[in-house]
Protein backbone atom coordinates (compact mmCIF):
# COMPACT_ATOMS: atom_id res chain seq x y z
CA UNK A 1 0.00 0.00 0.00
CA UNK A 2 2.69 2.43 0.86
CA UNK A 3 4.54 1.59 -2.52
CA UNK A 4 1.57 2.83 -4.18
CA UNK A 5 0.97 5.82 -2.46
CA UNK A 6 4.63 6.70 -3.31
CA UNK A 7 4.16 5.76 -6.93
CA UNK A 8 0.99 8.05 -6.95
CA UNK A 9 2.66 11.07 -4.87
CA UNK A 10 5.72 10.64 -7.33
CA UNK A 11 3.76 10.75 -10.05
CA UNK A 12 1.42 13.89 -8.83
CA UNK A 13 4.77 15.65 -8.04
CA UNK A 14 6.32 14.47 -11.31
CA UNK A 15 2.83 16.06 -13.71
CA UNK A 16 3.39 19.30 -11.39
CA UNK A 17 6.69 20.03 -12.55
CA UNK A 18 5.72 19.36 -16.09
CA UNK A 19 2.97 21.76 -15.39
CA UNK A 20 4.99 24.55 -13.14
CA UNK A 21 7.59 24.24 -16.02
CA UNK A 22 4.92 24.57 -18.97
CA UNK A 23 3.67 27.18 -17.24
CA UNK A 24 6.76 29.16 -17.22
CA UNK A 25 7.62 28.38 -20.76
CA UNK A 26 4.20 29.56 -21.81
CA UNK A 27 4.61 32.70 -19.66
CA UNK A 28 7.96 33.36 -21.19
CA UNK A 29 6.12 33.10 -24.72
CA UNK A 30 3.31 35.09 -24.02
CA UNK A 31 6.06 38.31 -23.34
CA UNK A 32 8.01 37.88 -26.47
CA UNK A 33 7.92 40.54 -29.43
CA UNK A 34 9.23 39.92 -32.83
CA UNK A 35 10.44 42.62 -35.38
CA UNK A 36 10.45 42.22 -38.97
CA UNK A 37 13.07 42.32 -41.52
CA UNK A 38 16.08 41.47 -39.33
CA UNK A 39 18.13 44.39 -41.55
CA UNK A 40 18.48 47.52 -43.95
CA UNK A 41 20.78 48.05 -46.34
CA UNK A 42 20.11 51.70 -47.12
CA UNK A 43 21.90 54.74 -49.45
CA UNK A 44 21.69 58.45 -48.27
CA UNK A 45 23.47 61.40 -49.67
CA UNK A 46 25.12 63.89 -46.72
CA UNK A 47 21.90 66.67 -46.23
CA UNK A 48 19.25 64.43 -46.90
CA UNK A 49 16.55 61.90 -44.94
CA UNK A 50 15.46 58.56 -45.58
CA UNK A 51 12.20 56.89 -43.85
CA UNK A 52 11.40 53.08 -43.70
CA UNK A 53 9.44 50.55 -41.79
CA UNK A 54 10.22 48.12 -39.10
CA UNK A 55 7.28 46.00 -37.97
CA UNK A 56 7.06 44.91 -34.24
CA UNK A 57 5.13 42.26 -33.68
CA UNK A 58 3.39 40.58 -30.43
CA UNK A 59 3.47 36.75 -30.86
CA UNK A 60 1.24 36.11 -27.76
CA UNK A 61 -2.20 34.88 -27.72
CA UNK A 62 -2.98 36.83 -24.20
CA UNK A 63 -0.89 39.29 -22.99
CA UNK A 64 -0.24 42.33 -23.94
CA UNK A 65 2.42 44.18 -24.21
CA UNK A 66 4.56 47.82 -23.94
CA UNK A 67 7.12 48.64 -26.38
CA UNK A 68 9.98 51.36 -26.46
CA UNK A 69 12.11 51.65 -29.54
CA UNK A 70 15.90 53.15 -29.15
CA UNK A 71 18.88 53.04 -31.33
CA UNK A 72 22.33 51.76 -30.81
CA UNK A 73 25.64 51.73 -32.46
CA UNK A 74 26.86 48.76 -34.19
CA UNK A 75 29.99 47.17 -33.83
CA UNK A 76 31.53 44.06 -35.25
CA UNK A 77 32.65 41.24 -33.02
CA UNK A 78 34.81 38.05 -33.68
CA UNK A 79 34.93 36.35 -37.22
CA UNK A 80 30.92 34.80 -37.52
CA UNK A 81 29.51 37.98 -38.33
CA UNK A 82 28.64 38.62 -34.57
CA UNK A 83 28.07 42.79 -34.06
CA UNK A 84 27.79 44.27 -30.39
CA UNK A 85 25.55 47.23 -29.50
CA UNK A 86 26.50 50.44 -27.21
CA UNK A 87 24.22 52.81 -26.25
CA UNK A 88 24.96 56.01 -27.02
CA UNK A 89 26.98 58.21 -24.38
CA UNK A 90 26.30 61.78 -23.38
CA UNK A 91 29.14 62.99 -24.75
CA UNK A 92 28.84 60.52 -28.01
CA UNK A 93 30.67 62.08 -30.99
CA UNK A 94 27.88 63.83 -33.24
CA UNK A 95 28.45 62.13 -36.13
CA UNK A 96 26.99 58.28 -34.70
CA UNK A 97 24.56 57.25 -36.60
CA UNK A 98 22.84 56.56 -33.59
CA UNK A 99 21.97 60.58 -33.63
CA UNK A 100 20.90 60.59 -37.11
CA UNK A 101 17.57 57.97 -36.38
CA UNK A 102 14.49 58.86 -34.93
CA UNK A 103 11.28 56.79 -34.93
CA UNK A 104 7.42 57.31 -34.91
CA UNK A 105 6.27 56.25 -32.77
CA UNK A 106 8.77 55.85 -30.35
CA UNK A 107 6.64 53.84 -27.69
CA UNK A 108 3.46 52.39 -27.71
CA UNK A 109 0.84 49.08 -26.75
CA UNK A 110 0.58 45.99 -28.90
CA UNK A 111 -2.72 43.99 -27.64
CA UNK A 112 -2.36 40.07 -28.22
CA UNK A 113 -1.38 39.19 -32.17
CA UNK A 114 -1.45 42.63 -32.86
CA UNK A 115 1.61 44.20 -35.14
CA UNK A 116 2.49 47.55 -35.97
CA UNK A 117 4.38 49.49 -38.46
CA UNK A 118 7.03 51.99 -36.83
CA UNK A 119 8.54 54.42 -39.26
CA UNK A 120 12.02 55.78 -38.68
CA UNK A 121 13.86 58.17 -40.70
CA UNK A 122 17.86 58.50 -41.30
CA UNK A 123 18.68 62.17 -41.50
CA UNK A 124 22.84 62.09 -42.56
CA UNK A 125 23.77 65.64 -41.71
CA UNK A 126 26.02 67.82 -44.23
CA UNK A 127 29.31 66.93 -42.85
CA UNK A 128 28.73 63.12 -42.28
CA UNK A 129 31.44 61.08 -43.49
CA UNK A 130 31.37 59.00 -46.64
CA UNK A 131 31.71 55.10 -46.50
CA UNK A 132 29.61 52.60 -43.72
CA UNK A 133 27.41 53.58 -40.67
CA UNK A 134 26.06 50.66 -38.73
CA UNK A 135 23.04 50.81 -35.99
CA UNK A 136 20.25 48.05 -34.19
CA UNK A 137 17.04 49.64 -34.10
CA UNK A 138 16.07 48.17 -31.01
CA UNK A 139 12.24 47.01 -29.99
CA UNK A 140 12.25 45.99 -25.93
CA UNK A 141 9.33 45.29 -23.83
CA UNK A 142 10.08 45.98 -20.30
CA UNK A 143 7.40 44.19 -18.03
CA UNK A 144 6.31 44.84 -14.23
CA UNK A 145 7.20 42.31 -11.38
CA UNK A 146 6.19 38.93 -12.26
CA UNK A 147 3.22 37.97 -9.99
CA UNK A 148 4.87 35.85 -6.50
CA UNK A 149 8.47 35.96 -8.28
CA UNK A 150 10.00 39.27 -7.54
CA UNK A 151 11.84 39.49 -10.96
CA UNK A 152 11.22 42.03 -13.72
CA UNK A 153 11.83 40.52 -17.40
CA UNK A 154 12.86 42.74 -20.05
CA UNK A 155 13.40 41.68 -23.58
CA UNK A 156 15.20 43.43 -26.56
CA UNK A 157 15.46 42.69 -29.75
CA UNK A 158 17.48 44.50 -32.89
CA UNK A 159 16.99 44.77 -36.48
CA UNK A 160 20.03 46.46 -38.47
CA UNK A 161 20.60 49.34 -40.40
CA UNK A 162 23.59 49.17 -43.07
CA UNK A 163 24.05 52.94 -43.81
CA UNK A 164 26.10 53.83 -46.93
CA UNK A 165 26.79 57.60 -47.04
CA UNK A 166 28.01 58.42 -50.75
CA UNK A 167 31.41 59.91 -51.28
CA UNK A 168 35.26 59.47 -51.24
CA UNK A 169 34.87 56.40 -49.92
CA UNK A 170 37.45 53.14 -49.79
CA UNK A 171 36.78 50.06 -51.08
CA UNK A 172 39.65 47.63 -49.92
CA UNK A 173 38.34 44.22 -49.26
CA UNK A 174 41.20 40.93 -49.19
CA UNK A 175 41.39 37.22 -48.91
CA UNK A 176 43.06 36.55 -45.57
CA UNK A 177 43.27 32.54 -45.95
CA UNK A 178 41.37 29.69 -46.74
CA UNK A 179 41.73 26.71 -45.02
CA UNK A 180 39.60 22.91 -44.86
CA UNK A 181 38.36 21.46 -41.49
CA UNK A 182 41.41 18.67 -41.61
CA UNK A 183 43.89 17.88 -44.02
CA UNK A 184 42.60 14.43 -44.97
CA UNK A 185 39.17 12.87 -45.11
CA UNK A 186 38.37 8.95 -45.79
CA UNK A 187 34.93 10.72 -47.03
CA UNK A 188 33.07 13.81 -47.60
CA UNK A 189 31.98 16.22 -46.58
CA UNK A 190 34.74 18.95 -46.91
CA UNK A 191 34.12 22.04 -45.27
CA UNK A 192 36.25 25.02 -46.58
CA UNK A 193 36.71 28.69 -44.41
CA UNK A 194 37.20 31.46 -45.96
CA UNK A 195 38.58 34.08 -44.06
CA UNK A 196 37.53 38.20 -45.64
CA UNK A 197 39.41 41.20 -44.07
CA UNK A 198 38.10 45.16 -44.84
CA UNK A 199 40.31 47.61 -44.67
CA UNK A 200 37.88 50.26 -46.22
CA UNK A 201 35.46 52.38 -44.88
CA UNK A 202 32.19 50.66 -46.14
CA UNK A 203 30.71 47.24 -45.98
CA UNK A 204 31.10 44.65 -48.25
CA UNK A 205 30.17 41.75 -49.66
CA UNK A 206 33.06 39.54 -52.11
CA UNK A 207 31.24 37.34 -54.37
CA UNK A 208 33.29 34.22 -54.63
CA UNK A 209 33.56 30.20 -55.86
CA UNK A 210 36.03 27.71 -54.43
CA UNK A 211 36.86 25.25 -57.66
CA UNK A 212 38.43 22.23 -56.94
CA UNK A 213 41.04 20.42 -58.99
CA UNK A 214 42.19 16.49 -58.14
CA UNK A 215 45.44 14.73 -58.58
CA UNK A 216 45.33 14.86 -62.36
CA UNK A 217 44.43 18.95 -62.61
CA UNK A 218 41.42 17.87 -63.39
CA UNK A 219 38.04 20.51 -62.19
CA UNK A 220 35.66 18.00 -60.40
CA UNK A 221 33.89 20.82 -58.23
CA UNK A 222 32.86 24.35 -57.80
CA UNK A 223 31.84 25.81 -54.48
CA UNK A 224 29.79 29.20 -54.31
CA UNK A 225 30.74 30.99 -51.31
CA UNK A 226 27.46 32.40 -49.62
CA UNK A 227 27.93 36.56 -50.03
CA UNK A 228 28.14 37.44 -46.25
CA UNK A 229 28.80 41.60 -45.58
CA UNK A 230 32.04 42.47 -44.03
CA UNK A 231 32.28 45.58 -41.70
CA UNK A 232 35.02 48.04 -41.99
CA UNK A 233 37.99 47.24 -39.84
CA UNK A 234 36.93 43.46 -39.55
CA UNK A 235 37.92 39.71 -40.66
CA UNK A 236 35.00 37.53 -41.61
CA UNK A 237 35.17 33.49 -42.09
CA UNK A 238 31.97 32.40 -44.12
CA UNK A 239 32.21 28.73 -44.04
CA UNK A 240 30.97 26.64 -47.24
CA UNK A 241 30.34 23.02 -47.60
CA UNK A 242 31.41 20.29 -50.40
CA UNK A 243 28.69 17.38 -50.10
CA UNK A 244 30.74 14.36 -51.96
CA UNK A 245 30.74 11.35 -50.25
CA UNK A 246 33.18 9.50 -52.62
CA UNK A 247 36.65 11.25 -52.73
CA UNK A 248 39.00 9.25 -54.79
CA UNK A 249 41.06 12.33 -56.24
CA UNK A 250 43.87 11.00 -53.41
CA UNK A 251 45.33 14.90 -53.54
CA UNK A 252 43.21 17.53 -53.93
CA UNK A 253 43.53 21.29 -54.67
CA UNK A 254 41.07 24.42 -53.88
CA UNK A 255 41.23 27.88 -55.13
CA UNK A 256 39.56 30.71 -53.68
CA UNK A 257 38.54 33.37 -56.15
CA UNK A 258 36.20 36.58 -56.54
CA UNK A 259 35.65 39.78 -56.88
CA UNK A 260 34.41 42.89 -54.34
CA UNK A 261 32.67 46.48 -54.49
CA UNK A 262 31.00 48.54 -57.32
CA UNK A 263 33.54 48.04 -59.82
CA UNK A 264 33.95 44.17 -59.33
CA UNK A 265 37.52 44.29 -57.89
CA UNK A 266 39.54 41.06 -57.89
CA UNK A 267 40.04 39.04 -54.82
CA UNK A 268 43.72 37.95 -53.93
CA UNK A 269 43.72 33.92 -54.69
CA UNK A 270 44.37 31.79 -51.86
CA UNK A 271 44.87 28.00 -52.36
CA UNK A 272 44.46 25.37 -49.76
CA UNK A 273 45.76 21.41 -50.22
CA UNK A 274 43.95 18.43 -49.17
CA UNK A 275 44.32 14.73 -49.23
CA UNK A 276 40.79 12.28 -49.28
CA UNK A 277 40.84 8.82 -49.81
CA UNK A 278 38.58 5.70 -48.70
CA UNK A 279 41.44 3.83 -47.16
CA UNK A 280 40.03 0.51 -46.63
CA UNK A 281 38.56 -0.03 -50.21
CA UNK A 282 41.82 1.14 -51.14
CA UNK A 283 43.08 -1.81 -49.03
CA UNK A 284 40.83 -3.98 -49.89
CA UNK A 285 41.28 -3.54 -53.44
CA UNK A 286 45.22 -3.92 -52.94
CA UNK A 287 45.07 -6.83 -51.24
CA UNK A 288 42.93 -8.34 -54.20
CA UNK A 289 45.60 -7.16 -56.48
CA UNK A 290 48.13 -9.20 -54.54
CA UNK A 291 46.41 -12.39 -54.37
CA UNK A 292 45.72 -12.45 -58.18
CA UNK A 293 49.70 -12.19 -58.25
CA UNK A 294 50.61 -14.91 -56.14
CA UNK A 295 47.93 -17.24 -57.67
CA UNK A 296 48.54 -15.97 -60.78
CA UNK A 297 49.76 -19.28 -62.58
CA UNK A 298 46.35 -20.90 -60.90
CA UNK A 299 44.59 -18.91 -62.69
CA UNK A 300 46.44 -19.19 -66.01
CA UNK A 301 45.94 -23.17 -66.03
CA UNK A 302 42.41 -22.61 -65.33
CA UNK A 303 41.91 -20.29 -68.54
CA UNK A 304 43.76 -22.14 -70.71
CA UNK A 305 41.60 -25.15 -69.45
CA UNK A 306 38.08 -23.24 -70.13
CA UNK A 307 39.54 -21.84 -73.51
CA UNK A 308 41.36 -25.00 -74.55
CA UNK A 309 40.00 -27.95 -72.72
CA UNK A 310 41.75 -31.13 -71.14
CA UNK A 311 44.25 -30.64 -74.37
CA UNK A 312 45.95 -27.91 -72.23
CA UNK A 313 46.89 -30.49 -69.35
CA UNK A 314 49.20 -32.23 -71.46
CA UNK A 315 51.01 -29.88 -72.83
Amino acid sequence: MKKILWKNSMGLFIAGAILFLAAGFTMAQSRRIAVTPLNFEMTVERGEAKSDYITVLNPSYEDGVEVEMTIEDMFPEGEEGRVILSSPEEDLDIMAISRWITFEPREFSLEPREQKNVRFTVDVPENANPGGHYAGLIAGSGEAEIEGTGVTLTQRIASLVLLTVPGEMVEDLSTVDLSTSQNYYEYGPVTFSSRFRNEGTVHLRPEATIPVEDLFGREVAEIPVEPRNVLPDATRRVDSKWDENRLWGIRYTATLNGVYGMDETALNSEKVVFWAFPWKYGLAFFLIILFFIFTRKRWITILKILVMGEKALSK
